[in-house]
């Protein structure tokens, strides 16, 4: 396609010259003096209308490619070159051959057929174009007196060469033309590459130039700054985000990275606070600029993440080497405990068992966290499954005095998990209730409620009514041994949030706003909610 579109631009370009030339030529024969300029022979009143016809063959082609009659571009080659040639012809027969003023139109007609016709089929039609001059000049009498053979030698030698050079020049022309839209072609290629890679980093990206405007970013960018009116026109990063442009403006540090609060209540963003690490890259030779923005807050929590990740295998390796000790110290104690009679000495004895009971369950907790099971998921229909389970729990001494009020679940709503983990979330989260969730009256009461989130997920929510959570230890709350109860572990909602994630789920957590902790449970839905 973008070929033919060339050959139809370049047979555009060969007919405005040859109008051009068609008509100058005209306008000359037609002067009253042009017999004094031009000698025309006998010949002149013939020439004229020779060159009348040119001219209108000449707009007739223009014509022509107007209305792409005929539809291929070749048929209009050919026959341009076919008329142009009889043209040539009669205006050399009528016009003193090969020595009249003519005498430079073959040297044109050869370089129009080269760019028309190209390769073998323009060599092919100079050699037609030669024959018939040498047997016109030869034989027909283009002039009164024929030219001398080394003249009519050098004549056809120079249309020879004049061919031969048109015809590589016009080559050379179309490689450096398809070189060309082929560089073209992956330029843009190349700058829709980039723009995809952009457009799906992990990291914020905002290209700026020099005055500061932004001309392209990408949707982390757009999220972290918080502007919200985005459009295809560059934006002036005073307008997207006023602090970002104002910290730009103060001197880098040495490591090119500088830390950004956003703050307040501006109308134009969408976060009223946010920490940004922003990082600012010169583009040598180039009027553009890139800025990195990385949340910090995200950052800080992946370092946290890590750090508990590398906590958690020191413990388990710590823990594995404690338990068979501990194993050997409780039964020491608990045989030296046998042979002592004497009441304050088995009331320490008693202290020593319970305490080794308590450091074994740390243990066991841990090296439970360190190597989860995998989970054995299966369909479980939440209206059966969960009032079943509640039953069961409040055996437990620490959750017989709680109420648990379970809202209607849908028959048809159903999660995919493993039933034996699932069981050990509620465990965990009902006795995590029932020791920070009492109510000012000393009752336990707490509420559970599930709905589908979306297609995908069922969220469920349960909520305690006691005096909620400090916002210090609500940042903590999920990490490993952090307890604000002397005599706990501080494992139960780090197991909680593991045992989710095995299980494809996750979970939430803030203050009710009427009060006491609300928890959210967001697992994998096995099949959705049938309206009747």
């Amino acid at each position: 396609m973008p070929e033919m579109v060339g050959d139809w631009r370049r047979l555009w370009g060969i007919s405005a010259y040859r109008l051009l030339i068609a008509a100058v030529i005209a306008v000359l024969l037609h002067l009253p003096a042009s017999e004094t300029i031009i000698d025309l022979g006998g010949h002149a009143r013939l020439l004229r209308v020779l060159t009348l016809v040119a001219a209108t063959v000449s707009l007739g082609y223009l014509l022509a490619l107007l209305l792409r009659r005929p539809v291929q571009p070749r048929y209009h080659a050919w026959i341009q070159v076919s008329t142009d040639t009889l043209l040539v012809l009669l205006l050399l027969r009528f016009g003193g051959g090969v020595s009249g003023p003519f005498s430079i139109l073959p040297f044109l007609l050869l370089v129009s057929t080269a760019s028309l016709l190209r390769g073998k089929s323009a060599f092919v039609f100079v050699w037609i174009l030669l024959a018939l001059l040498v047997s016109e000049s030869l034989l027909g009498g283009m002039a009164s007196v024929h030219p001398p053979l080394g003249q009519l030698f050098i004549y056809v030698l120079a249309l020879v060469a004049v061919a031969v050079l048109a015809d590589s020049l016009v080559l050379s022309l179309e490689r450096g033309n398809r070189l060309a839209l082929q560089r073209d072609a992956e330029v843009v290629n190349l700058n829709a590459l980039n723009r995809e890679i952009v457009q799906h980093m992990d990291v914020g990206v905002f290209v700026l130039d020099r005055q500061n405007r932004v001309v392209l970013s990408n949707p982390i960018a757009r999220t972290l700054s918080g502007y919200r009116l985005w459009t295809s026109a560059p934006a002036a990063l005073d307008m997207v985000q006023p602090r970002l442009a104002t910290a730009l403006r103060q001197p880098a540090p040495g490591d090119g990275e500088m830390i950004i609060t956003l703050g307040g209540r501006d109308p134009s963003l969408q976060d009223s606070a946010q920490t940004l690490l922003v990082r600012k890259i010169a583009l040598p030779q180039s009027p553009y600029c890139l800025l990195l923005l990385r949340d910090a807050s995200a950052l800080r929590a992946r370092e946290r993440e890590a750090q508990l990740a590398a906590l958690g295998r020191l413990a388990a390796n710590i823990a594995h080497e404690i338990r068979n000790p501990l194993s050997v110290i409780r039964h020491a104690g608990n045989l030296l405990g046998e042979s002592v009679e004497h009441p304050g000495s088995r009331h320490l004895f008693e202290i020593l068992e319970r305490e080794t009971v308590r450091i074994n369950a740390i243990i066991e907790s841990v090296l439970e966290m360190a190597r989860p099971s995998p989970a054995h998921s299966e369909s479980i229909a939440l209206s059966d499954w969960l009032p079943t389970l509640v039953t069961q729990l409040q055996a437990d001494p620490l959750l017989a005095p709680m109420t648990i009020v379970i809202r209607e679940i849908s028959p048809q709503l159903q999660i995919y998990a493993d039933p034996a983990q699932l069981r050990q979330v509620f465990w965990n989260l009902l006795h995590n209730s029932a020791q920070y969730g009492v109510a000012e009256d000393a009752t336990m009461r707490v509420e559970i409620e599930t709905v589908r989130a979306d297609k995908e997920t069922v969220m469920v929510t349960l909520r305690d009514f006691g005096s909620g959570v400090k916002p210090e230890v609500m940042e903590r709350i999920f990490e490993p041994f952090f307890t604000t109860n002397s005599r706990g572990t501080g494992l139960g909602l780090s197991m909680v949030r593991e045992l989710l994630r095995i299980n494809g789920g996750r979970i939430d957590c803030e203050n009710h706003p009427q009060g006491g902790v609300l928890f959210r449970i967001f697992l994998p839905c096995w099949c959705l909610e049938v309206e009747e």
